[in-house]
């Protein structure tokens, strides 16, 4: 256990990282995971989003963002560019989908003939495009308290 903390201090040393500042970062990719993987990570959002100018590796950049345990050095660069990622994967839903959503999902009353005939699928989907632009919101906001810690933590990224 001793060489494990001795290890953990060294790796800390050697990045430049305190222990604090490690943890601060990766508790809120903890929170962007806990939103990006409950909100945006599912099939009805890639069948969606599907004709929408997003780049598969903008996803796949935002899943190893998510799925980091820990900051090792270097990674600095890596890890900006997978925040710049899902800023764009944020604007690209804010531009092109959030306008259209209910129609896209089936629930816009304006397209009586694209309506959902399923009554229980219906009062899901009028859920999801309720919720939908607060948990887009809550992302959009983890995203910039994450962009601007690592403007703190690396100033070299400015």
């Amino acid at each position: 256990m001793v060489q494990n903390l001795q290890a953990q201090f060294n790796h800390r040393l050697s990045s430049g990282l305190s222990f604090w500042e490690e943890q601060r970062l990766l508790l809120i990719i903890r929170q962007i995971q806990e939103v990006f993987d409950n909100y945006f990570d599912r099939t009805w959002l890639a069948i969606v989003i599907d004709g929408l100018p997003i780049d598969f590796r903008t996803i796949r950049e935002i899943r190893l963002l998510v799925s980091l345990q820990s900051i090792h050095p270097g990674d600095e660069r890596a890890l900006y560019q997978s925040v710049l990622e899902l800023e764009q994967f944020i604007g690209h839903i804010k531009r092109y989908l959030l306008p259209d959503l209910k129609e896209r999902l089936g629930v816009s009353w304006l397209r009586p003939h694209r309506l959902i005939k399923d009554k229980q699928q219906l009062i899901i989907r009028r859920f999801v495009a309720y919720t939908f632009p607060h948990n887009l919101e809550r992302l959009s906001e983890l995203t910039g308290e994450l962009k601007s810690n690592l403007r703190l933590t690396y100033p070299c990224l400015h």
